[in-house]
């Protein structure tokens, strides 16, 4: 919050004196005679300037042109202007008599201050269930609008550490300062549904704490799509019968309480690292519930977090509406499984799970082309495979720069 300190002025003894000597002058009189030195200051450098050479700028343009001057007059040591003299003679009349203009008009002063600090925290973020997704796209933002401040609400402080180091400033979410429910210009709620026993009700709270002057994103689920037949899914395709669908009942009411305050529904695909996800929880477990060719959409956390960023940042095109974030190809519960068992981590520790479900349903194909071109986002991992070997070749890369500084410094030392 900006705090706002209102000083009183105090009058001296002789002013005191002068006040007693002087029983019909008013305090507005008193207050004009405390400007007379400005006044007088300024009628010299008036005389001074009109007797400068003439300059082509006018009155209304002072302002602006002074600003400029200030930028032009900004070069390294050793660089001068080319009309340096006359030109800082100029400068330096011109903020003399701005300032002048500023003691006479200092209530506008006072309001142009204070809209310079609304101003600069106009791109300010609250992330409300700021867990592996938020974080992410606290840094993302805090990297596209340095001068933002990001708030990121938790449960508890296991990533409060990390927060700070990252420019997010932590909150946990029963603290005085959430509850006193301060609007945001930018808001986005990332908690998932199993974080809330009134998950609708803090949806609700997130739509409240939002000022509506910015971008306000609720992360939903692709799991709301009704398809399983390995058909086709876009962003306006249709969702699971809620009344047959509890959990679906739960993200479709949240998301209509986004949708009716004009804020904005990503619907996103399976998340994933290398550490998290569903390869890594079907390994760990040895089994699989499901069809091994049933198909599963998956997004890298990285490329979530980029696109929740895109949407914040579409301003308009981006109120009211649902989108889809996905990568390019969906793979198989098998193909998940080969592909994270390529890779070291999980080949030393881990074999092939079982799956328990021979047949099953085919699973969905999301086509998230509308909200690519809408957001002008696209991810940077195709798939779960690319990912994965990816990271293999930038490691392999790794290990052979370090052979090569090696080798170096053996030849170095003979």
């Amino acid at each position: 919050h900006d705090h706002h300190h209102h000083h009183q002025g105090h009058q001296d003894h002789q002013g005191l004196k002068l006040a007693s000597s002087m029983p019909r002058a008013s305090a507005a009189a008193l207050r004009r005679l405390s400007l007379l030195p400005l006044v007088l200051v300024g009628v010299c450098l008036w005389i001074v300037w009109a007797g400068a050479p003439s300059s082509s700028v006018s009155p209304p343009t002072m302002k602006s042109a002074l600003l400029n001057q200030a930028r032009r007059s900004v070069r390294p040591v050793g660089c001068p202007s080319r009309s340096s003299l006359g030109n800082r003679r100029n400068l330096v009349t011109g903020i003399g008599l701005s300032s002048l203009g500023l003691a006479l008009a200092s209530p506008m002063m006072t309001t142009s201050a204070q809209g310079a600090k609304v101003m600069a925290g106009e791109h300010d973020l609250l992330i409300i269930g700021c867990g592996t997704l938020g974080e992410r796209i606290g840094r993302a933002w805090k990297a596209k609008n340095p001068s933002s401040t990001v708030v990121g609400e938790t449960k508890g402080t296991s990533r409060h550490e990390s927060f700070q180091k990252h420019g997010i400033t932590p909150r946990l979410v029963d603290s005085e300062e959430a509850k006193q429910g301060e609007q945001y210009p930018f808001v986005v709620f990332s908690a998932p549904p199993s974080s809330s026993g009134d998950y609708v009700g803090a949806v609700r709270n997130a739509v409240a704490q939002w000022d509506k002057k910015g971008v306000l994103v609720f992360t939903s689920s692709g799991g709301a799509y009704a398809e399983e037949d390995g058909g086709i899914v876009t962003e306006n395709s249709p969702t699971k019968d809620p009344e047959k669908n509890p959990r679906t009942k739960v993200l479709l009411d949240s998301e209509k309480a986004v949708l009716d305050a004009d804020g904005t529904v990503v619907r996103l695909a399976g998340l994933y690292t290398l550490q998290r996800g569903a390869h890594s929880y079907w390994l760990q477990r040895g089994q699989v519930s499901g069809s091994p060719d049933g198909l599963i959409n998956l997004i890298h956390y990285d490329d979530a977090a980029a696109l929740v960023v895109s949407a914040l940042s579409a301003d308009d095109k981006a109120r009211g509406r649902v989108f889809l974030g996905a990568d390019d190809y969906p793979i198989t519960r098998k193909q998940i499984c080969e592909a994270a068992l390529r890779h070291h981590s999980y080949k030393a520790k881990f074999q092939m799970p079982t799956f328990t479900g021979l047949v099953g349903p085919k699973g969905k194909k999301y086509d998230s082309h509308e909200t690519r071109e809408v957001l002008d986002w696209k991810p940077k991992f195709h798939s779960f495979g690319d990912f994965v070997d990816q990271l293999i070749f930038d490691e392999q890369m790794l290990v052979e720069q370090l052979k090569e500084e090696e080798r170096a410094h053996e030849i170095a030392e003979s």
